[in-house]
């Protein structure tokens, strides 16, 4: 990353080093359905996970995240280290021309900390109510990992920051698993995200129980709603949401 502070694209602010060796890393930011962001800040919570600093840049939207009271930043990074675990977590989306940048300064952060691999996940509207969990891949022979977890994303696009993160993982060579937990609409959607996260646990054997999950669906589903309300408030007219990220729009 730039040495000068003022043109850095992301800024990477640690309150504790990381203490993970070649961990997993679980990317999750705002899309379709929220899946990402729903199913990632679960994770952190479910494990008790260690906060160990946040993103900044100047291309996110201006606005700070209150958890408990406490002001924090709206994209976290926390740490696991009994399973080897990483988790970027976020509440807002990436504007599509601030995409490619900061997609590049996550994988170059991953890479950093010389994470073995990363899961990005995110949502996919599919005019079902069967809530599957579809995969893709950077790497040809990590199909094998996924065909019996998920069903293989045979064709179509991959939207938003996590496209862009997926595509410099293809370009560094850098392993990347993309988990799309399937919904009926753009709306917050709990049950996907609790698909993906048993698609995990099938996976990497993390043992996150998604009984909360099931139970607060849908007090989650307002809360979200009101959190997205709030985002578009914050959102200059002239800079609309792409339309990747609908219910924001």
């Amino acid at each position: 990353m730039d040495t000068d502070k003022d043109t850095e694209v992301v800024q990477v602010i640690l309150e504790k080093e990381p203490t993970v060796k070649d961990p997993l890393i679980i990317e999750g930011f705002p899309g379709i359905g929220l899946v990402g962001n729903i199913a990632s800040q679960y994770i952190v919570h479910e494990l008790d996970m260690t906060y160990l600093g946040a993103m900044n840049s100047k291309f996110f939207p201006p606005l700070a995240v209150l958890l408990g009271g406490v002001v924090n930043m709206p994209v976290r990074i926390y740490e696991d280290a009994g399973k080897n675990l990483v988790v970027l977590t976020a509440d807002i989306p990436v504007h599509p021309l601030a995409s490619f940048d900061i997609g590049r300064e996550v994988v170059s952060w991953a890479r950093s900390i010389k994470a073995r691999e990363m899961v990005c996940l995110a949502g996919i509207t599919v005019m079902s109510d069967q809530h599957r969990v579809f995969g893709a891949v950077t790497q040809k022979d990590l199909l094998d990992r996924i065909k019996d977890m998920a069903e293989v994303f045979e064709l179509g696009t991959i939207t938003g920051i996590t496209g862009s993160i997926m595509n410099e993982c293809r370009i560094k060579n850098f392993p990347a698993i993309c988990l799309l937990g399937e919904t009926a609409s753009s709306e917050p959607d709990p049950r996907a995200a609790i698909a993906t996260i048993e698609t995990l646990n099938k996976m990497y054997d993390l043992g996150v129980s998604t009984k909360k999950l099931e139970e607060q669906a849908e007090q989650i589903e307002v809360q979200m709603a009101q959190l997205a309300q709030q985002l578009k408030a914050a959102t200059p007219e002239e800079q609309p949401l792409p339309k990747e990220f609908p219910m924001y729009g």
